[in-house]
């Protein structure tokens, strides 16, 4: 008798250990990234060629945004602030995107990886921006929010994007 109510004190104590191991997931923080990126350009100094693209805007900022990040509009995100240098040059950019799923998040990531790749092996041939983006692009997640920024103060705005999740 008491061997068999050990045994049955043990399961209980195996499946309770279980049961707390899984089910939980954090749940996720609902960040506002347009706020964020306003905060961004008042806090640092994107050159005056740094403008926000409409990716509703068929004309202009959805070509845009298709030539720099191809396959990013076709995700849907939840949320999508995008910052592109509207020169020839890169001055720099952000892109913040809130992605629908940890599968679209991982897509996000690669399309900014590419991104990435492309400029500091292309860099439109211009020196200055493939320095800029080899030295001082980041790219970073936290969990379905994603984040590319090129800009000199790269490691700030990477620490504020991080102090958003804590």
């Amino acid at each position: 008798m008491k061997k068999m109510l050990c045994a049955a004190m043990a399961a209980v104590l195996c499946l309770s250990l279980l049961s707390a191991c899984g089910g939980k997931q954090k749940e996720e923080k609902n960040v506002d990234l347009a706020a964020f990126a306003q905060t961004l350009t008042e806090n640092h100094e994107f050159a005056a060629f740094v403008q926000r693209v409409d990716p509703t805007d068929e004309e202009f900022g959805g070509i845009m945004l298709d030539n720099s990040y191809p396959g990013l509009k076709e995700l849907d995100p939840e949320q999508m602030e995008i910052y592109l240098s509207m020169v020839s040059f890169s001055t720099g950019e952000f892109a913040l995107v809130r992605a629908k799923s940890a599968e679209d998040a991982a897509k996000v990531k690669g399309i900014f990886q590419a991104r990435i790749d492309g400029m500091t092996e292309e860099g439109m041939n211009y020196p200055e921006t493939v320095e800029l983006w080899t030295n001082s692009s980041r790219l970073v997640d936290h969990g379905t929010y994603v984040m590319l920024v090129c800009h000199e103060d790269a490691d700030a705005i990477v620490n504020e994007f991080n102090a958003l999740f804590s």
